[in-house]
Order: structure tokens, then sequence, then C-alpha cells
């Protein structure tokens, strides 16, 4: 049977169990076991097989040396066939650090896995986003860090079996949290909006000209890469392999090429419309609807539209 364990981020946790579904996809017609990790966590998780629960006051969960420690332990007395971190901020730092002291390669930010008679790979953007590389994996534990929002699961309401676990070779955090500092910002995240109003490096306005349009939508705005290399924009609003994956029933693209880094980042999108002066971009090719012409002027022209409606209305 493969076993396989997942991290579960306790400020993620939803994202977490959405590993899930690249555990299902890795074994294929294999039978799996799999495994949860849940650290100074008191919230109840469903679809898993088995948690493994530490609850110790004295652990720093913000130390992702001691997260590593509790992780290497927990697998020498399991012995996984497969370790998949989310790949937040935090996981970026412990899947690596885990890695090496397994001795083992790390395939980052995975899109896809693909299972056939060379075995098991998993696909990652290289170069940039220009190509789709994909990785056999001969070693074992199989270690992937996954993009939230990439893989989702299934709906279950099984309820795990669970285990305590009391690590033995826990060495003292160096690290003390002094502050939790919170965004003061309001705002969808972009992850969670059904209505998309992104731009590329086509939309020649301000960034902050089209949250009105955002708003007459019940959506968010977001941006292309180009725009954030550029300082025209935040990177937590970037769609995209080095940004945040976004599902939503629409997305509106104003002015993007559609690079394959950027596609990477659209996953589950019910409709896409694509404006821009290149007919021949590749996001149009994936656009339910093509509109050939400046990007900022149709999305002044659709903003003063709806407005115009829902005055007559």
């Amino acid at each position: 049977m493969f076993k396989a364990l997942i991290l579960i981020d306790n400020e993620a946790v939803d994202y977490s169990l959405d590993l899930i579904e690249v555990i299902h996809r890795l074994v294929g017609d294999e039978t799996a076991c799999i495994y949860g990790l849940k650290i100074n966590s008191k919230q109840n998780v469903r679809g898993l097989d088995v948690v493994i629960q530490i609850d110790s006051p004295g652990i720093q969960t913000k130390d992702s040396r001691v997260v590593t420690d509790i992780i290497e332990e927990v697998h020498q007395q399991y012995q996984f066939d497969s370790i998949i971190i989310l790949a937040t901020e935090f996981g970026r730092m412990v899947a690596p650090r885990l890695a090496m002291r397994l001795q083992v390669g790390l395939v980052a930010d995975i899109t896809d896995i693909v299972v056939d008679k060379q075995g098991r790979k998993l696909v990652r953007p290289a170069f940039s986003g220009n190509i789709m590389a994909s990785i056999v994996c001969e070693s074992s534990p199989i270690m992937a860090s996954v993009h939230p929002n990439v893989f989702h699961r299934k709906p279950s309401e099984k309820e795990p079996e669970v285990i305590e676990f009391i690590p033995n070779k826990l060495k003292a955090s160096t690290i003390e949290v002094l502050e939790v500092l919170t965004s003061d910002e309001n705002g969808t995240d972009i992850r969670e909006a059904e209505v998309i109003v992104s731009a590329g490096a086509g939309f020649t306005r301000p960034i902050a000209e089209l949250q009105p349009l955002a708003n007459q939508l019940a959506g968010a705005v977001a941006v292309s890469k180009q725009l954030v290399d550029k300082k025209k924009a935040p990177r937590k609003i970037q769609v995209g392999q080095s940004g945040k994956t976004v599902s939503p029933k629409l997305y509106l693209a104003l002015g993007i090429y559609g690079s394959t880094q950027h596609i990477e980042g659209l996953k589950n999108v019910k409709d896409i419309i694509s404006v821009n002066t290149d007919l021949g971009a590749p996001m149009n090719y994936l656009a339910n609807m093509v509109v050939h012409g400046d990007a900022a002027t149709f999305a002044e022209k659709l903003k003063n539209k709806l407005e115009g409606s829902s005055q007559n209305g």
C-alpha cells in the first residue's frame, strides 16, 4: 500500500486538504493510505485516512526548522512513499529543508501528474514558464510542493483515525514571535473570487481604474507577472505560476498575452473573455469570446455600460 503524508497548514487547512487529490493522481490504480500531520491545531479535518496529531504548547509552529525536525521524525517511524507540502511562503521554507534531510529530490510548484509505463511524472513549468517539464521520480519518498488552489479534492465526509504523536527529538526553537501583523486592506482574495478582472502588459491605464468595474461585477482585480515586475501592482494579486492559482466562473483578460507561466495560474475557469489588439495571442485560443481592440478602452466602455444599466434598472 502506498503511504503518503500531507502537512496541514494551520492557516490554509482547506488548501492543504486539496492535496489529497495530488495523492490520488500519484497512485493511479494503486491503493493509498493518506496521512495528515497536524501540529497544535484543533480544527477537524475530513477525507484523510489517518491524522497524526501533535499537541505541545512549546512547539514554535512558525519555525521551519522545528517543523522540519517533526516531519523527519514522523517519517522515520512511518516511512512514507510520498510527502506533499503546500507551497505557501512557510511551506517553501520547510520543503527544501526536509528534502535535504531525507536526501531526496524535491519537485517544486507542480501543476499536474502523469502516471504511465515510465513511472510517476510530476509536471511543472520550467525556463520561466516557457516549457512544461515532466520529472520522473525514482527516489523515495517522492517529495513535491503544490501551489494552493491548483488541485481540488472530491467532497468526502470520511472521519480519519487520529494518532497522538509525541516527538522525542524536538529541539528548542531559537525564533521568538514578537508581533503578528494583519493587513488592514479590505478586498477579496483573488483565489476566492468568482469573477476576476485581470490586466496584462497590454492594459495601459493605472490598475486602480479597474476596481470600479470589478465592483460592478462583484469580482476582484488581478494582474499578470509583467505588471508586478514593472511595480505597477502588488504580487498578492498576480495570477500565474509564480503568483496565485485562480478558478473563477468568469476571467476577463485585458491585454494579457497568455504565456505558459500565466496560463498555469488558471484552473477550472468556466468562461474566459480575452480583449487584445493581438489576434495571435495564446490567451485568445483559450477564450470563449475574443474582443479585438484596446483593453483599456473596452474596460472603460463596459464600466459605463454597466453603470447605465444599473441606473436605468
